[in-house]
């Protein structure tokens, strides 16, 4: 393997990995935000932003099974 093939290699690697950070991470804060938002409306103490901060996870998790699933398909 050449070098230059190496270093292309490690970028692919290090732009999945921060692919897969960031749609981790922005569903879950975009859950408590908006559960957080409708629990000041609501006049609730934290309910909804439990439920949406799971949604939110639950959203994260479906985007890394997707995003790593194409990316396996796409090595084949």
């Amino acid at each position: 393997m050449k070098k230059n093939d190496k270093d292309r290699s490690a970028l692919k690697n290090l732009a999945l990995i921060s692919q897969i950070g960031i749609s981790m991470i922005t569903p879950i804060f975009l859950g408590i935000y908006i559960g957080g938002w409708i629990d000041k409306w609501v006049g609730t103490d934290g309910v909804f932003m439990i439920i949406f901060m799971l949604l939110g996870v639950g959203g994260g998790f479906m985007n890394v099974f997707k995003i790593t699933g194409a990316f396996k398909n796409k090595r084949k």
